[in-house]
This record gives C-alpha cells, structure tokens and sequence, in this order.
C-alpha cells in the first residue's frame, strides 16, 4: 500500500498513459482502491483526456466486476483533515464495504478502533470471530466486507485510547456530512 500511496502522492507528474496503465493494473488486480484514485485522477476535473480512455477503463473494471468508488477521493482529502495529537497503542481503520441496500455496488465505510493492527481486527470482522462473551465482530461488516482502505487512516496510526475513540466518532461524522455511508465510529 506504501507504493500506492507514494503513486498518488506523484500522480501529478504521471503523464495520462502511465495513469491509464496503472489503471488498468489495477482493474487485472482486482484492487478497487488503486482503480478508483486512477480513474479519479483521469477524470476531467483534474486533467484534459480523451473521455473515450477513461470509459474504456471504466468498461474493462465493470467486466471484472469492479465498480470504481466515487467518493473516494472526498474520503481521503475528509480523513487527511485530522491529525493525530497523540501517540499510543491504539489503531484507527476503515473498512471498504460493498453491497449495501442490495445495490451494486452499493459503497459505505465501517469505521473503529482497535489496541490490534487494523489487519488483525479486519480478519475478526471477516472471519466472525467470537470469544466466550460473544462476538467480536460487526454484522455488517462481516456481510459487506470488501478491502481495509489505509489511505484513509494510516495517516493516524498508532493513537492514544482514548484519541482513538474520539477521532473514530469525529470522522465518522466528517465522512457522513460528505454524504457518505459510514457505520461504525462509536
């Protein structure tokens, strides 16, 4: 993900074709995440291209059965507004999930926070774990999961307890406003 994030960091400098070509990388991959910030990165709000480029790439994802997240990008400059004011054994981590309302591909956000890495709580959720108290893990995410989205957090990590809890509800909120889908964030 480190590479994905320095790519986006660069996207500026990428000429269209180098764009394109990750994009296209990424639909083969199946990685949503690096689909949808090319794609976002190829729009005409950001560059001039040939329309006819993106909808192919548009085309070939919907082929592989990827749908591109539009609000992705909101999501990502919406998270990057929080700074962290400690340091801890506390992780922040938001989790891409897919289907929601019956749509296709019906996008949300599920955000928490854990004293695990974000990886080893996504494997909870996805796995339904349990423990003698009960479950450990969200319905909703254990039935919509899709992929960890650590451009929006990763930023964030690690956190004191209790700046955790708080930034969990804050963006949660930030990210409703924007108008998207979130559960979570408690």
């Amino acid at each position: 993900m480190h590479t994905l994030k320095t790519a986006l960091q660069s996207f500026s400098s990428w000429t269209n074709e180098r764009v394109e070509k990750q994009a296209y990388e990424a639909a083969r991959k199946g990685d949503i995440e690096a689909l949808s910030y090319c794609l976002a990165e190829l729009s005409p709000k950001h560059r001039n291209i040939d329309l006819t480029a993106w909808l192919n790439i548009t085309e070939f994802a919907q082929k592989r059965k990827l749908h591109p997240v539009d609000w992705l990008e909101k999501a990502v400059e919406t998270t990057h507004r929080f700074t962290p004011k400690t340091t801890g054994k506390h992780n922040l981590y938001i989790i891409l999930l897919s289907g929601l309302h019956g749509k296709t591909p019906g996008y949300g956000l599920y955000i928490g926070e854990t004293s695990k890495s974000p990886e080893a709580r996504f494997r909870e959720h996805t796995q339904g774990t349990r423990n003698r108290k009960g479950p450990l893990f969200s319905r909703i995410v254990y039935k919509y999961h899709k992929c960890l989205l650590p451009t929006l957090y990763s930023h964030l990590n690690p956190l004191s307890r209790k700046e955790a809890k708080e930034l969990e509800g804050e963006i949660a909120e930030a990210l409703r406003l924007e108008g998207i889908h979130v559960y979570g964030g408690h």
